[in-house]
């Protein structure tokens, strides 16, 4: 099995559209949408219509998912993030309100775990950007790999016996084995708002047959995607980072 993580896809229909060729043309059989379909983009109706036509795709829910529901409080976000959470709200139809509310915040499948921020905790949205929290997101579980996302950051987190966790990045077009790794924590960065200073999409493929996890980059066109925000009257830092991946 191909299995395609996407997360983080905030509304960008370029990026989204972009990823989804490309997982066609690699031969992907599954998909898994780990949160934030919604949020700081222009599209948001569009990019949860595309997704939910996927065949064999199963959905977590995000924090900015959560916000623009009423699941959680947009006024805990940042002015901006909220701003756009409001925005957000007066789009989506009521279908597609309906579809958010019901989204689940972990789903098991197999010795696989997927979650949005974090999987001891899910609702909480604490990211695991230390040790202290890559520890806890362990002890959490027995799962041999859990995906998330929430930092726009890729990177895997790798375990080998009690104490040792190692943080290792993968900002660029990537394929690791995982057969003897141990247990992982594989963060598969944003599609719609990259944060690790490269602008392209970034998703990943776990193939389980071959036992490798493929983080990919897909260029897009970002400029199309930051003349929405703006023409749609969002906060302007929404469309300059895009071209920044930052």
């Amino acid at each position: 099995m191909r299995l395609a993580l996407l997360s983080d896809i905030h509304s960008n229909l370029e990026a989204l559209e972009a990823v989804l060729e490309n997982a066609r043309d690699r031969g992907v059989h599954r998909y898994t949408c780990l949160g934030d379909l919604v949020g700081y983009g222009a599209n948001p109706n569009e990019c949860i219509e595309v997704m939910r036509s996927l065949p064999k795709i199963n959905f977590i829910l995000g924090n900015h998912d959560a916000a623009a529901t009423w699941r959680s409080s947009p006024y805990i976000m940042n002015k901006a993030a909220a701003d756009a959470i409001l925005w957000t709200m007066d789009q989506l139809t009521d279908d597609n309100v309906k579809f958010l509310k019901h989204l689940p915040p972990t789903v098991g499948m197999g010795n696989l775990l997927f979650a949005h921020a974090n999987p001891y905790n899910p609702l909480a949205w604490r990211y695991v950007n230390s040790r202290k929290y890559a520890a806890r997101s362990f002890n959490s579980n027995n799962a041999k790999l859990v995906f998330i996302g929430h930092t726009h950051l890729p990177e895997v987190i790798n375990k080998r016996g009690w104490f040792q966790i190692r943080f290792e990045p993968c900002s660029d077009n990537r394929t690791l084995s995982i057969g003897r790794a141990g247990r992982m924590i594989v963060n598969c960065g944003s599609i719609g708002q990259p944060r690790d200073k490269n602008p392209a999409a970034c998703y990943l493929i776990y193939d389980t047959r071959r036992e490798t996890i493929e983080f990919v980059r897909v260029p897009y066109n970002h400029e199309r995607a930051a003349r929405k925000i703006q023409d749609a009257g969002l906060p302007g830092i929404m469309a300059r980072r895009l071209a920044k991946g930052r």
